[in-house]
């Protein structure tokens, strides 16, 4: 049985953000309305210290434990379907993951789209990589992690790393992964009204602002990266909801991942929303956290 947390959540992000956002084509309004989702972000603990700093020319903010001299890096990619950000939500969601490990985050603050379309994100997010190898951070000292179209990118992100022959991070974390731009799972379908928060139509509208003009590229493995090769990836842990647009991005990316030798644990939750772990109020996104944190503790040890 789902929690009743997670049923009112669903409620009410059907009735509110995604009625919403169902018939808005302007990159500026979407993100207006998106900012609605921040309201679910609680206060960080007072142990977590929240800076900004220049990576390479790229702004991040760094999240880490007050006091801290970890060596440990967590890359982590922010979702917005290439086009928002809810920075008060995600940067809350991963000082919840860097309290219990002591990691040092990295969030890049990313060019979004249509502004900036494809590969302007990846760029970044590979300059941002590529400087931390560079400064000295061994590779098995670096996570990577990102939701939605931040699974996007970080997937497409080692595709150009294993091209490059830059090593492989640590390990990985991916919530709701956006791998297939042809949106050709069943689940596009099938969940089409049971998503809580988007409609099939504005997942379509969103890709192509990001895309632009490459939409008869959808099976480049940095466009749609459930379609590249996983030979060497690092260990990976999913997590999705049944009810979401995208879960057969995750079922099917694990299912190619272990084919091809990779370490992947795949965990779909009954009826969660898209990117539920960012929920805090929710048990389930408690329970999926704690599922996160011994995933990781697990490759360290």
């Amino acid at each position: 049985m789902i929690s009743w947390q997670a049923k009112a959540l669903n409620l009410f992000l059907k009735q509110t953000v995604k009625r919403s956002i169902e018939n808005t084509k302007d990159a500026n309004k979407l993100r207006f309305q998106m900012r609605a989702l921040d309201k679910f972000s609680f206060g960080t603990s007072s142990k977590i210290e929240r800076s900004q700093s220049m990576h390479n020319g790229i702004l991040c903010d760094d999240i880490k434990l007050k006091f801290s001299s970890s060596k440990t890096k967590l890359l982590y990619l922010h979702g917005g379907a290439f086009v928002f950000k809810t920075p008060a939500m995600h940067n809350n969601f991963i000082a919840r993951l860097v309290e219990p490990l002591d990691l040092h985050a990295i969030v890049p603050d990313y060019p979004l789209a249509p502004e900036h379309p494809f590969p302007a994100a990846l760029d970044c997010c590979y300059i941002i990589y590529k400087s931390l190898l560079d400064s000295g951070t061994a590779p098995e000292d670096i996570i990577l992690a990102g939701d939605s179209a931040g699974g996007n990118l970080v997937l497409a992100l080692l595709h150009r790393a294993k091209r490059d022959g830059l090593p492989m991070p640590k390990c990985g974390v991916l919530l709701s992964p956006n791998a297939d731009m042809t949106q050709s799972g069943l689940s596009a379908v099938e969940n089409r009204y049971s998503d809580a928060l988007f409609s099939l139509e504005v997942m379509l509208h969103c890709r192509n602002l990001y895309l632009e003009s490459r939409n008869d590229d959808l099976h480049n493995e940095e466009i749609s990266p459930l379609f590249g090769d996983f030979t060497g990836f690092p260990p990976f842990m999913l997590h999705a909801g049944s009810t979401e647009l995208m879960r057969d991005d995750s079922t099917r990316l694990a299912e190619f991942m272990q084919a091809q030798g990779v370490e992947a644990h795949l965990q779909v939750w009954r009826e969660m929303p898209h990117v539920f772990p960012l929920f805090e109020q929710l048990p389930e996104s408690k329970a999926a956290l704690k599922q996160i944190v011994s995933f990781i503790k697990q490759q360290q040890s």
